[in-house]
């Protein structure tokens, strides 16, 4: 259970995340926002191995393997979830990562060999379709336009790094593999967004630092940490079934936040969403009910 809830807090940080970017991306040029929010993952990431001795070297292939890491989910993942929050909405953004745990498991079912049961096949079908009743209860339709496809970038490069990381950590621990997979991917994109954008256009106020500061750590830092550590536990397709939560979440935290109008066809997309997570998560065995977790030693 404590494994579901660590998942769940990523999840929550994730999903307002997509609200926080969209408004970041408005404060500063585009893929300056992501080029800082790295250095200052990287820099919590670096504190943190240093106060806990985390630090640990690691072999040729080991640094190759993170090399791939840092590409696939720090690199192409950032300039395609931050490209994608300038054309679609934070929720829209959300609710095409919606389709992570299917992209997650067959990626899983082919690199990992980890089993899907028909009561996750099921959940996450249901979870979907609360998806689409979310979408069109605000009178939208799914198309395809060029935030969509930037947005099943960062689905796609999102889900096959949740499957490196879970195949790496084998071998070392959810730090090393964070940590190093970050700073790779951070050394990679600084250059990227420098020639891109030559001149950046830096907010004034601190508020907009400080949450630039907050979602490079809490998003990437913390709950890379957390959800790398209990991926392990639960595995990389059932965590991932998790992930169809975020939508639901970015519309809470917008209608929070910016005061965005929830609809009653909304609120059932969101039920239909949390009953298809529990289903796909959970084992039922006679009158028990539980989340199962497979037994690890302690």
């Amino acid at each position: 259970m404590s494994a579901y809830v660590g998942l769940l807090a990523c999840v929550l940080v994730w999903g307002s995340n997509f609200v926080a970017s969209g408004w970041l991306d408005q404060q500063f040029t585009p893929l300056t926002v992501p080029a800082l929010r790295l250095v200052f993952t990287g820099l919590f990431l670096l504190a943190a191995g240093l106060t806990l001795h985390q630090l640990r070297p690691v072999s040729k292939r080991q640094l190759l393997a993170l090399a791939v890491i840092g590409v696939v989910g720090t690199l192409l993942n950032q300039v395609c979830f931050f490209q994608a929050v300038r054309y679609v909405s934070p929720t829209e953004s959300a609710l095409i990562m919606a389709a992570a745990p299917f992209a997650t498991g067959i990626f899983a079912r082919f690199l990992l060999h980890e089993r899907l049961t028909t009561r996750m096949v099921v959940g996450a079908a249901i979870t979907i379709t609360g998806v689409y009743t979310l979408l069109s209860a605000d009178g939208h339709r799914f198309h395809t336009s060029v935030g969509d496809l930037y947005a099943a970038g960062a689905m796609l490069t999102f889900s096959l790094n949740l499957v490196l990381i879970r195949k790496l950590s084998d071998d070392l621990s959810p730090y090393t593999v964070t940590a190093y997979g970050t700073w790779l991917g951070t050394g990679l994109f600084l250059p990227v967004s420098a020639i891109a954008v030559p001149h950046p256009v830096l907010a004034h106020t601190a508020l907009a630092w400080l949450i630039l500061a907050l979602s490079g750590i809490l998003s990437q830092g913390v709950a890379g940490l957390v959800w790398n550590r209990t991926m392990q536990i639960v595995g990389a397709a059932k965590s991932s079934i998790l992930l169809n939560l975020q939508p639901f979440v970015a519309m809470a935290v917008g209608y929070v936040v910016l005061g965005q109008p929830i609809t009653g066809g909304q609120l059932l997309g969101g039920t239909l969403i949390v009953f298809g997570v529990i289903l796909a998560s959970a084992n039922i065995r006679g009158r028990h009910f539980h989340f199962g977790l497979p037994s690890v030693p302690q």
